[in-house]
């Protein structure tokens, strides 16, 4: 079944009125009656005109399905309006609706005639798609004429102008009817092959009247090779789409296709109901070709149950229809317009070439007039030239010396910028860091208080176990006992926490720290080392037996950096301090082939360097990745950290004019990366 390609077309509706959906721009892909019934109030109301106009005849005569006489009557209404104001597109538009409307109702000369007046308007208005719409328009009506050879000549050609356009349903719709030539050639993998292409096409603009119609193809091609599983799979896929698409001119094909599949299992009454059917369909829009095709098939259905009164009654109708389609005059009409056609087209390649010597002969001499004048007009500017010449260069001093001054200004105001900028940061960092320390002292002795008299708690109540113990008898001396030790796990508790939230204000404390904010060329790599190692060796004092596999990568040529050193120290503690906490813990659980790694390296590029911590423990999960660089936001145990590293090093690397990136992947690698620019 080939994608009858008229009925297809991908357009845009314009606006054309206030009552026209509301003056919106609406995309639209392929024949849709509900749109006809809408805008043929709007034509009954003559009230558009010029464009307007043109675009909603367009709509009625395309999308006009039920009375597709009535259709044709819009047609002839565009292309008259449209010669009449000089619109080739529109000319070129109602001609090609008229072939389709006209191709429906099996008149097929008229339909070659009215697709190869469009044909020539395609070319004129230099549209390869509208070109290539218009080939594959010509070679369906080949095809159903019979004569495959021309049908085979022009869906080639209209494969090769669509692939160099961008209309990719175009080029599908090609494909689909040239497999589906191959398919009455009987070359069923040449014909799939076309139809699975077209197909993915199809699917991947999400255009399901063109799903629709692969899927039919595909499951023809089944069935013409007995495969009557997948036949029947792909048919009534097909048909559902369609149906619900409303495009029943495939749909009765593709029934009648489904009526050959249950002939070959040998249910010939499911078959027979799925030929009625289509003719059906075929006879309530008015579809001839299928009226025809579908009288044939009932014919040979009843013929094969053995019913000969309907199979020669619907035999007969077949024979009425075809007659009327096939008539040895239309056929040579035919074939003389498309030499008509043809000869023309030889024409218009002469009279262009002939244009084009004449052409080129009045080139020549313009050239010559304009080669005389050019040299005429540059003797006279160089003379000018020299006059001015003087006056250039005394302008590019004057200019070269505002230059500079603008310079010296620009230079002036980015080291005023940055001293600014700078003066900020340290502002900020000691008001932070008053905050922290003004907060840490508050709640220093309230902890101590706690810490202290917890542990003192202790000791009173190991006295009392031992002055009271003797002096009770074994009953009360059980529930003493369980007194006595619940309150000395709260009392434990409470010393615990009271530990973790002194470790939470030394913590503190220690961010607090305030620097001198001052920046001063730093040899980066010594700096980077300084800190490595000042982190795995405070890390390892803390637990004892540790290995951890430090890996070192520095550029030799990294040379010395702009920065405040203190401030880049503590970004790295940080940073590594967080790398060698992810791999022991990750060490913990893992099995014995493990060896924890920590890598740091430094590269120097044009004018940046980039440190680089990466660690091998268990990465940092998707879902908090978004917040590891906000304050107080922490992963590890209670006790373990607070959550402000990560918060204060990006600020610090901000404040250099850095960035501060990180890289991971869950249960794999962490990697954090410093970018910071070299000069000042």
């Amino acid at each position: 079944m080939k994608i009858l390609f008229a009925l297809r077309l991908v357009r845009r509706l314009v606006s054309i009125g206030v009552i026209f959906l509301c003056m919106q721009p609406y995309c639209l892909v392929g024949q849709d009656q509900k749109i006809a019934d809408s805008v043929k109030l709007i034509y009954q109301q003559d009230t558009l005109e010029d464009d307007a106009k043109l675009e909603l005849l367009k709509e009625l005569s395309f999308n006009e399905i039920r009375d597709l006489k009535k259709a044709l009557v819009y047609a002839d209404e565009l292309i008259g309006l449209a010669e009449e104001k000089g619109n080739k597109n529109y000319i070129q538009e109602g001609y090609f609706i008229t072939g389709s409307k006209e191709m429906l109702l099996t008149n097929m000369k008229e339909a070659l005639s009215a697709f190869i007046k469009s044909a020539e308007l395609s070319k004129e208005l230099n549209s390869l798609t509208k070109e290539g719409e218009c080939y594959i328009a010509i070679a369906d009506i080949y095809s159903s004429a019979g004569n495959h050879n021309t049908s085979t000549i022009y869906y080639a050609k209209a494969i090769q102008l669509l692939r160099n356009s961008d209309d990719f349903i175009s080029l599908a719709s090609a494909l689909l009817n040239a497999g589906d030539e191959y398919l009455k050639a009987k070359k069923y993998d040449t014909a799939l092959l076309y139809a699975q292409k077209a197909r993915a096409i199809f699917d991947s603009l999400q255009y399901q009247t063109g799903t629709g119609y692969s899927l039919g193809n595909i499951g023809m091609v089944y069935a013409s090779t007995g495969e009557n599983s997948l036949a029947e799979k792909y048919l009534k896929e097909a048909i559902s789409i369609l149906e619900a698409n409303e495009d029943y001119n495939a749909s009765c094909d593709y029934l009648l296709s489904m009526a050959d599949v249950y002939l070959n299992t040998g249910e010939k009454t499911a078959a027979l109901n799925y030929a009625l059917k289509s003719l059906e369909l075929a006879r309530q829009y008015q579809l001839n070709q299928q009226v025809i095709n579908a009288n044939l098939k009932v014919s040979d259905i009843y013929s094969q149950i053995g019913n000969t009164t309907d199979a020669l009654k619907f035999y007969k109708a077949h024979i009425a229809g075809r007659d009327s389609v096939n008539n040895l005059q239309a056929i040579q009409e035919m074939a003389d317009l498309r030499t008509d056609y043809e000869v023309s087209q030889k024409q218009i390649e002469v009279d262009l070439l002939n244009q084009q010597k004449r052409n080129q002969r009045s080139i020549m001499i313009s050239l010559v007039v304009i080669l005389i004048m050019a040299l005429t007009i540059a003797s006279i500017l160089f003379k000018y030239n020299r006059q001015k010449k003087k006056a250039y260069e005394v302008l590019n001093l004057q200019k070269r010396a505002t230059e500079e001054q603008k310079s010296k200004t620009e230079n002036a105001l980015s080291e005023l910028q940055a001293l600014q900028k700078q003066m900020i940061h340290s502002a900020k960092m000691a008001s932070l860091g008053e905050i922290m320390a003004g907060i840490a002292h508050e709640i220093q002795n309230p902890i101590n208080f706690v810490t202290n008299f917890s542990e003192l708690n202790i000791e009173i109540l190991d006295e009392m176990r031992e002055v009271f113990q003797g002096k009770l008898d074994a009953s009360n001396k059980a529930a003493s006992d369980d007194i006595l030790n619940s309150i000395a796990e709260n009392l434990k508790k409470i010393n615990d926490h009271g530990k973790r939230a002194d470790a939470i204000v030394k913590g503190m404390l220690q961010h607090s720290r305030a620097s001198t904010g001052e920046k001063k060329l730093t040899n980066i790599n010594a700096l980077v080392d300084d800190s490595l190692r000042l982190s795995y060796h405070g890390l390892k004092a803390k637990n004892k037996g540790l290995s951890i596999n430090v890996k070192t990568d520095f550029d030799k040529n990294a040379g010395e950096v702009a920065v405040v050193p203190q401030d880049i120290s503590r970004v790295l503690l940080n940073i590594c301090n967080n790398a060698f906490f992810a791999v022991n813990q990750k060490k913990q659980t893992a099995d014995s082939e493990y060896e924890p790694t920590v890598l740091v390296t430094i590269t120097r590029s044009g004018d940046k360097i980039k440190i680089s911590v990466r660690d091998n423990g268990n990465g940092i999960p998707k879902r908090i990745l978004d917040r590891i660089f906000q304050p107080f936001f922490t992963t590890k145990p209670p006790g373990q950290g607070i959550g402000l590293g990560l918060s204060l090093s990006y600020d610090i690397i901000k404040f250099h004019d850095g960035e501060l990136k990180v890289e991971t992947e869950e249960g794999v690698f962490s990697e954090f990366i410093i970018e910071l620019p070299i000069d000042y």
